[in-house]
């Protein structure tokens, strides 16, 4: 996705935000760096996800830690665990079990603290949990999704934000009781909110996966151009994936994949909704078959 003049502004917000949580005092100098990444890396061509990682790791050279939204992300798996009994009542109870796991897991995709449409707070997802249901999927390519699962037997599936990865689980679950074998792909250092390797132990994930591989560095969401050998070689084996979150489709909207990637996420920005040709704050199963686009 190419970089839009209301990025830097949002950029600039979400470095605000998470030198306020590092609680070092650096918010200035944090966003110094940033402002000066920014300044020395942006051009019209450039993607999103590369301005914003040189921004983030700008601004997290000051920081007094290398991990500012670990708190958050506590707070966030905590809250989330609320709520994985109704979710699963969602599910069971439902006439259409992968739309309703799907239903559950895009509401997740609302924990991208300090950007857009989102929340700030962990402690809010119990006050739009709800509503972010009932809302359901708005536009939906769950019929593409359901073909591509009977003709597979390997999926990737790209985590997001922690919290909304302790719901993932459920769709998890139901991809492996089809018969998929599900490898997880997490980020390869800490950055913003997103399920790193030591994340995904804490929360239990590795135990719900047959396989897990990180991205290999600190980037927003993954470096199609730079990935490491344990996930080339699952993109190899796999039949397609699963990719959470707007990171993800961010990174990969403009990257010709040999396999089907499916964009499961809740359109949380002007520029990402534009990018997808949906409304703001719709929630998204977007198919793209191998070697499409989606800018």
């Amino acid at each position: 996705m190419r970089i839009e003049a209301e990025c830097i502004p949002c950029l600039m917000k979400r470095v605000l935000f998470q030198a306020g949580l590092d609680g070092s005092g650096a918010e200035y100098e944090s966003v110094v760096a940033a402002v000066k990444a920014c300044a020395d890396n942006i051009r019209r061509d450039m993607h999103s996800v590369e301005i914003s990682t040189a921004m983030h790791s700008a601004a997290y050279s000051v920081l007094s830690t290398d991990d500012p939204y670990l708190g958050l992300k506590l707070k966030a798996d905590e809250v989330a665990s609320e709520f994985v009994r109704r979710a699963q009542e969602h599910v069971d109870s439902s006439d259409d079990p992968l739309q309703a796991a799907l239903e559950v897991v895009v509401v997740g995709n609302i924990m991208d603290f300090g950007m857009g449409k989102a929340i700030d707070d962990p402690q809010s997802f119990r006050e739009v949990f709800d509503d972010l249901l009932a809302q359901g999927i708005d536009c939906s390519d769950i019929s593409e999704l359901k073909a591509l699962i009977d003709g597979s037997g390997h999926v990737l599936y790209m985590f997001d934000n922690c919290g909304e990865s302790v719901l993932d689980v459920i769709l998890i679950r139901m991809l492996r009781d089809m018969g998929l074998k599900v490898t997880g792909v997490v980020r390869g250092a800490p950055i913003l909110n997103d399920v790193t390797m030591d994340d995904a132990v804490r929360e239990g994930l590795t135990d719900e996966l047959d396989d897990i591989v990180t991205t290999g560095k600190f980037y927003i969401g993954v470096d199609w151009n730079d990935i490491p050998d344990d996930l080339s070689e699952a993109l190899d084996s796999a039949d397609f994936i699963i990719a959470k979150g707007m990171a993800n489709y961010e990174a990969s909207s403009h990257v010709g994949l040999p396999i089907p990637i499916v964009h499961v996420l809740r359109a949380k920005c002007n520029v990402v909704s534009s990018s997808m040709g949906v409304p703001l704050g719709s929630n998204v199963v977007r198919v793209v078959m191998p070697g499409g686009v989606s800018e």
